[in-house]
């Protein structure tokens, strides 16, 4: 505030006068979210080594503006290419987003792709592609992956349970604006319905095409999805999926322009 002082019968009287500074509150609140306006969002790389799933996933981040390249029955060299290939596009620079979907067989720390090949691609390398140094375009910008590794039995170390098996999920660096989502299920279910989906791509899908969920933060989203697969498990006992979320997202993330 302004004071003004005026004398009044000898003595001094205060008149204030209040100054309105006006703060737009957009602007405000664009500083705790990230920018999700470019028209596409960004590039969705969608890579599935098994095939029950790259329709649905295309359907669903098409849906959200996503330009999507989906990849099919790729072998180790050919996974490192295209993801080599994709952190070089030159879309990146006016994307605010970047999404890898990878689905294949494995264990906890790789995957074996469809050559099958032991040990296999380490998935701590996956998102070495995209960091600053590999993709300056991506530079503060939110990178997503999710991953459904259907584990090979034989591949566990120590025989682990699922319950016990956490410790040795993979884990990701510290590197900011990351969101990992991984999910692993046991190999065998693929052995009993070679066509089935996966539960946890089904309702994550599901969630992010509903019209009112995608308008919630990602991590609230994925409150949500953590209890539909919990549900899952309760009743399916032969079919337990196990989540794994990690991320180092600096501010709220939503998939929509709200």
């Amino acid at each position: 505030p302004v004071n003004k002082e005026r004398v009044m019968n000898g003595a001094c009287a205060v008149q204030a006068e209040q100054i309105h500074i006006s703060i737009p509150e957009t602007e405000v609140q664009d500083c705790n979210k990230y920018r999700m306006q470019s028209k596409p969002l960004g590039v969705c790389l969608i890579i599935d080594c098994i095939g029950n799933d790259a329709g649905l996933l295309m359907e669903t981040f098409k849906s959200l503006h996503f330009e999507v390249h989906c990849r099919l029955f790729l072998n180790m060299d050919a996974v490192i290419h295209d993801l080599y290939e994709t952190a070089r596009l030159r879309a990146h620079k006016d994307a605010d987003c970047f999404v890898c979907v990878l689905v294949s067989r494995g264990n906890h720390q790789h995957i074996f792709c469809t050559d099958h090949i032991v040990p296999g691609f380490q998935l701590e390398r996956l998102k070495d592609f995209f960091t600053g140094e590999r993709c300056p375009d991506l530079l503060g910008k939110p990178k997503l992956f999710f991953i459904q590794n259907y584990v090979e039995p034989p591949s566990w170390q120590g025989n682990a349970s699922l319950t016990e098996a956490d410790g040795d999920l993979c884990t990701i660096p510290q590197v900011a604006d990351i969101f990992w989502s991984h999910c692993t299920l046991d190999a065998s279910v693929l052995e009993r319905s070679p066509c089935s989906s996966s539960y946890y791509l089904s309702a994550l899908a599901g969630l992010l095409m509903d019209p009112q969920k995608r308008k919630l933060p990602l991590l609230d989203i994925f409150v949500e999805l953590n209890n539909r697969v919990y549900e899952w498990n309760r009743i399916n006992s032969t079919e337990q999926y196990l989540l794994l979320l990690k991320h180092t997202l600096r501010k709220k993330l939503f998939l929509t322009d709200k």
